[in-house]
C-alpha cells in the first residue's frame, strides 16, 4: 500500500541545532516592512493588494503579496508561496472568501530576483551547495518564515488562526516553516518537493531535482557532500516536528515530484493528517483540473474549521 511508504529519515546529528541557530539568527534581523504599492479590484470590494518589502536572512530585502481586507474583524490568515522558478500571483479569490493571505517572493525569483546576487550557473538550488550554512534554501525557509511574521506584525492582532500552504517547492517551504516554527493551525501542501533526498536521485527527471542530477554527473566525487547538505532540507527530516492537522496532496505520475518521495514525507508527520490523491501533476494534461478539489478543500477547512474526524479518514 502507497500509504505504508515509509523509509527512514537520515537526519544529520545536529539537525535541530542547526535549526534552532537558524531561527535565532532570524529573530535578530529586523524585517523593517515598507509598503510601497497599493492595488484594488472593482470586483473585489473591501479588499486591497499591498507589495510588501521586508530584511531576511542575511539582511537581504524580499518581497511579499499582502491580501487583505481593509477592516479590524479577525480572520484566518494564509501564508504561501510559489513553484520553483515562479513568482507569487494575488490570491484575491482566497481572500475575497473570508482570509487574508500573504505570498512571498523567495530570493532569487520574481519580485525578490535581485536578492541573490550570484546564483549558481548550474540552477538555482545548486547556490550554496557547499555547505548547509551557505545553502540557498536554507535564506528560502528564512523568507517563508519572516513573510509569515511579516504578515501577523501588519494585520496587527487580526489573526484567529494560520494556515501554511504551498504547492511544489512552496510547499516543501511552508512544510519546514511549520516544522521550525511550529505555529500554524493548518498545514496544505501538494506535491512537496526536496523530499527523500536518495530517492529523488533516483527517480526525478525533471526539475530542481534534475539539476542536483545534472550537477552531480560532471562532479561524482562530490555526491555524498552534496546528499549530506541536502539532508538538512529534507522534508521528510521535518516531517516528525510537524504537530498541526496537515493535508497532503499528490500525484501518483510526476516527473518532477514522484509520488514516493511526497508519500516518504506524509508518512512521518507527527500531527493528523489526510491524504489527497491525483492522477498527475506537474504535468499539461486535462487532469489537473482535478487538484481544484485540493484547494477547495484546504480553504474549507481554513474557513470554517477542522472537524473531530480530520485525519481518521487516511486517504480521500
Amino acid at each position: 500500500m502507497r500509504r505504508l511508504f515509509k523509509p527512514q529519515h537520515t537526519k544529520p546529528k545536529d539537525f535541530d541545532l542547526f535549526w534552532q541557530e537558524t531561527l535565532t539568527e532570524l529573530d535578530n534581523i529586523d524585517p523593517a516592512p515598507v509598503s510601497t504599492e497599493k492595488q484594488y479590484a472593482e470586483i473585489y470590494p473591501g479588499l486591497v493588494l499591498e507589495q510588501i518589502h521586508f530584511r531576511s536572512l542575511g539582511g537581504v530585502r524580499v518581497t511579499g503579496l499582502l491580501t487583505h481586507w481593509e477592516d479590524d474583524i479577525t480572520r484566518p490568515l494564509v501564508v504561501h508561496s510559489h513553484g520553483y522558478g515562479c513568482r507569487c500571483e494575488p490570491r484575491w479569490s482566497w481572500a475575497n472568501a473570508g482570509s487574508n493571505c500573504f505570498g512571498v517572493d523567495i530570493r532569487g525569483f520574481g519580485r525578490s530576483h535581485d536578492a541573490l546576487i550570484e546564483p549558481s550557473h548550474w540552477g538555482w538550488v545548486l547556490t550554496g551547495i557547499q555547505s548547509p550554512e551557505t545553502s540557498i534554501i536554507r535564506g528560502a525557509v528564512c523568507d517563508y518564515i519572516q513573510g509569515a511574521k511579516v504578515a501577523e506584525q501588519i494585520l496587527s492582532g487580526r489573526t484567529s488562526h494560520r494556515t501554511f500552504q504551498g504547492v511544489s517547492f512552496a510547499g516543501a517551504l511552508a512544510l519546514k516553516s511549520a516544522s521550525v516554527l511550529d505555529s500554524p493551525d493548518l498545514l496544505a501542501v501538494g506535491v512537496p518537493t526536496f523530499g527523500w533526498t536518495e530517492g529523488r536521485y533516483i527517480f526525478v527527471k525533471s526539475g530542481s531535482g534534475a539539476q542536483i542530477n545534472h550537477y552531480l554527473a560532471f562532479h561524482p566525487e562530490r555526491l555524498d557532500d552534496v546528499m549530506l547538505v541536502m539532508r538538512y532540507f529534507d522534508p521528510v527530516n521535518f516531517a516528525d516536528a510537524v504537530h498541526c492537522p496537515s493535508l497532503v496532496g499528490v500525484g501518483l505520475k510526476d516527473d518532477v515530484v514522484p509520488a514516493k518521495t511526497v508519500y516518504a514525507i506524509a508518512n512521518h508527520l507527527a500531527g493528523p493528517s489526510e491524504i489527497m490523491e491525483f492522477p498527475v501533476s506537474h504535468t499539461d494534461l486535462p487532469e489537473e483540473q482535478l487538484w481544484e478539489r485540493f484547494e477547495q478543500y484546504w480553504l474549507t477547512l481554513t474557513l470554517e474549521g477542522i472537524d473531530r474526524e480530520f485525519g481518521n479518514r487516511g486517504l480521500i
